[in-house]
């Protein structure tokens, strides 16, 4: 039995390698050699040593945490494994287990959700998202104190949003936007005190609103808040008078197909107006609904302004006049379309990137007509630095087979990239190698990488590649593997 629990001693060798410090044969080494492997590996490695720390030699993972404790990983969960591993060290059977201010944590999360479920306007999509917590209440439900108090709080909490929509209800438009938007406040307000820094106790009220705000808006969706009012309450945004008189004669101009050398000069006002007025006119003018073989004529107009649109507003145009178009298209798109999109792209092609290339590569279900447009315009019309935006919102998003032909482009053009964005290609790579093992457009996207950025590749890198690459069953396995083995570190 003992030989069983006896590591091999290959594996001895590979944890004295990785505490190798400056002077035992890497001159160039200023940390041992464990934090040059990705944070996710560096995680799993120290997760299975905790679960393996029986089969560990005592004094080889002793070795192990004093080199890692010489230079502290400033990953929070590397540190907690740490501690863990130096329990194991002592002879306990440690497992993760809360801090010591677990309890006031609790409470504190608990307070959260029942927040989060009274100020919820829909009670079932506050279940789907809180469903973890319904199901702990359910759980808990013997616990006859403390269960009756959230009874009653959640009870509370939920009359108290039928009334508000009751009074809510009797308002009119303007007063009602100015109430959600009070409500709005009043949440972030209420979960400000239990916005906690572990290292320096409770932070500063700016602080505990950034927080509190940014993760509202990134769970919550608050940020559509805004964006779902505007469009039902246009009268909220009041027009100059000059500019409701010459919404006709706007009308006319963008109908009309007559393409003159010189726009009509009461096109300007698209420069007077702010975001919010030029959605309104937008709105008047019914730009959406302009036939396609108008599209050419109205673009060709606005990029011929004797002055250049704001950024603001070049979003907000190329955001009415494409985004629903191209979204809806079940076919190529027409010649109209393109040359509208590729003139406007050319001009302004920042506003095209957040406002249509951004929002299609977010849609799950983009289609091959939507991706052929991204493609063209990326080889027609934008330059290195939007190549750049386009390939970070390309690794926010789950991949298809559709986003793999976007990023073979990309890398293609050679886009540019920082170590950090290469760094997360690689994990994102390395992520969907078993999704994509049979596809040909991820050895064809993997091929690019190796031979357009072979100096970016690091040891590391090409050690997760070569596992990329085992599990990969295409035709052109043996040509990522030559090209991987041709790169020398």
């Amino acid at each position: 039995m003992t030989g069983q629990h006896r590591l091999d001693p290959r594996r001895m060798f590979l944890l004295a390698g990785i505490c190798l410090e400056p002077g035992s044969g890497f001159q160039n080494t200023r940390k041992p050699l464990f934090y040059l492997l990705p944070v996710l590996v560096r995680r799993n490695l120290l997760s299975f040593l905790h679960l393996a720390s029986s089969y560990v030699p005592k004094d080889c993972l002793h070795h192990l945490i004093s080199q890692l404790k010489k230079n502290l990983d400033t990953d929070l969960w590397i540190q907690k494994l740490i501690d863990v591993l130096e329990q194991d060290l002592e002879g306990g059977s440690c497992y993760l287990k809360s801090n010591s201010h677990s309890n006031r944590f609790q409470k504190q999360l608990k307070y959260l959700c029942q927040t989060l479920v009274g100020n919820s306007e829909d009670p079932s999509g506050a279940e789907k998202r809180l469903g973890w917590y319904y199901n702990q209440q359910n759980v808990s439900s013997d616990k006859s104190c403390e269960g009756t108090e959230d009874n009653i709080t959640l009870t509370q909490n939920s009359k108290k949003r039928k009334n508000i929509l009751k009074g809510a209800s009797l308002l009119e438009d303007d007063e009602q936007n100015i109430t959600k938007k009070i409500k709005l406040a009043e949440d972030i307000v209420s979960l400000e005190p239990f916005i906690i820094n572990e290292n320096q106790g409770v932070t500063s009220n700016s602080e505990n609103m950034k927080l509190i705000q940014t993760h509202m808006q990134n769970k919550m969706g608050i940020v559509e808040v805004e964006q779902e009012v505007l469009p039902k309450t246009e009268k909220k945004v009041d027009l100059p008078e000059h500019i409701k008189s010459s919404v006709s004669t706007l009308r006319d101009i963008f109908e009309a197909d007559s393409d003159k050398l010189e726009p009509p000069e009461e096109l300007n006002i698209l420069n007077e107006c702010d975001p919010s007025q030029l959605e309104k006119l937008c709105l008047l003018l019914r730009l959406s609904e302009l036939s396609e073989h108008q599209l050419p004529l109205a673009c060709n107009k606005m990029i011929s302004l004797s002055s250049d649109l704001s950024y603001s507003n070049a979003t907000v145009l190329a955001r009415t006049l494409f985004l629903t178009r191209v979204l809806s298209l079940t076919e190529p798109a027409s010649r109209f379309l393109t040359a509208a999109i590729t003139l406007f792209c050319k001009k302004y092609p920042r506003p095209i990137c957040i406002a249509m290339i951004g929002p299609l590569l977010q849609t799950p279900d983009i289609g091959n007509v939507q991706v052929e447009l991204i493609c063209r315009l990326m080889e027609d019309c934008l330059e290195p630095d939007h190549l750049t935006v386009t390939f970070r919102h390309i690794l926010s998003v789950t991949w298809s087979e559709e986003i793999l032909s976007v990023v073979h482009i990309l890398l293609e053009r050679k886009v540019e990239l920082t170590s950090e964005l290469f760094e997360q290609f690689i994990q994102k790579l390395s992520q969907q190698a078993g999704r994509f093992n049979n596809s040909v457009k991820y050895a064809k996207m993997v091929l690019a990488m190796l031979t357009k950025y072979p100096t970016y590749i690091t040891l590391v890198h090409k050690n997760m590649l070569s596992h990329v690459l085992a599990i990969h069953t295409t035709f052109l396995k043996k040509s990522m593997q030559a090209a991987l083995k041709h790169i020398n570190i």
